[in-house]
């Protein structure tokens, strides 16, 4: 039975009745959304393969305050929102994204965090493959780079906080697929692995702990310059 549906004794009925929410402080709350994806940088040499990057998408604000920086997606909960609504919609709004992997990461309630009033953020992480993904209104960008940005209100430490569930995760769950195109090599699999974690994996050890997850396609690459792989996609 839901809070509203259920009955109500006469006694809670007229406390209620008399009771005046507008004694107390006001606090707003917003969902912010980490949107993380894997993106090939390409390079001119056809010797070296291309790397990939780990990307965050952000966008710029266009009002005050921090106007003109940029942040991560965000927007208020409505009063008749649940918090997973008020995702959809700001993601859908503000980087054109729907039906995305999505995982709720942490409440930030630092009390001057946001400088117009009391506001308690709900973020959350999705996960994309960018490849697959049309954006508008947002931007990629790298983790590096985002390091070296002043990011409006405390986006940097929600970012920080992300990166460190992400690998937490990666190691005892599947989330990393969410971020992988249908059909890729170990040697792309391994690198977002070693991206994410911030450090490099012994290919044999690596490939005898995922092969388990992983299924051949019968395909091979065809890399001008470099011995052809296996072409593998995840084994759901």
């Amino acid at each position: 039975m839901s809070g509203k549906d259920r009955e109500v004794n006469e006694g809670e009925k007229a406390f209620l009745d008399h009771y005046h929410p507008e004694k107390y402080a006001s606090i707003s709350i917003t969902v912010d959304a980490i949107v993380f994806g894997v993106m090939k940088d390409t390079t001119d040499n056809y010797r070296k393969l291309d790397r990939q990057s780990l990307k965050i998408l952000l966008v710029k604000r266009e009002r005050y305050p921090y106007k003109d920086c940029y942040s991560l997606p965000g927007g208020f909960v409505g009063e008749k929102e649940t918090f997973e609504d008020t995702l959809g919609r700001v993601l859908m709004k503000k980087t054109g994204l729907a039906d995305i992997y999505s995982e709720q990461l942490y409440t930030f309630g630092s009390v001057e965090r946001d400088p117009r009033m009391r506001i308690v953020s709900c973020a959350y992480i999705s996960l994309v493959d960018i490849n697959q993904t049309k954006i508008e209104g947002a931007e990629w960008f790298a983790i590096e780079d985002i390091r070296r940005m002043e990011l409006a209100f405390d986006h940097n430490m929600i970012i920080e906080e992300a990166l460190k569930r992400l690998r937490g995760k990666i190691n005892y769950t599947d989330i990393v697929f969410h971020m992988m195109p249908q059909e890729f090599t170990i040697s792309e699999l391994q690198e977002v692995y070693e991206i994410i974690l911030g450090k490099k994996l012994l290919a044999a050890a690596f490939r005898r702990t995922i092969s388990e997850k992983l299924e051949d396609t019968g395909k091979m690459t065809s890399n001008a310059g470099h011995r052809p792989s296996r072409i593998y996609r995840y084994k759901k």
